[in-house]
């Protein structure tokens, strides 16, 4: 979700971008360009019985990793 006005962002090549503003963002969710305040959110993710699971209510500090 873009931190600008709440878009859903696309993934590139370079990382994700907002259709409606033109915000960029690198892989890691940082702000690269646009009107965007701040960086995109990391969300929750876990692994079990071989699915991926993304919890989009639950945020983690950015660099967390999937515990397996």
């Amino acid at each position: 979700i873009c931190t600008h006005l709440g878009c859903i962002v696309k993934p590139t090549a370079a990382g994700f971008e907002c259709p409606c503003h033109g915000s960029r963002f690198a892989k890691d969710g940082t702000v690269t360009g646009g009107p965007a305040p701040t960086p995109l959110g990391w969300l929750q993710v876990s692994a079990a019985g071989g699915a991926v699971i993304v919890d989009e209510a639950a945020t983690v500090p950015a660099g967390t990793k999937v515990a397996v």
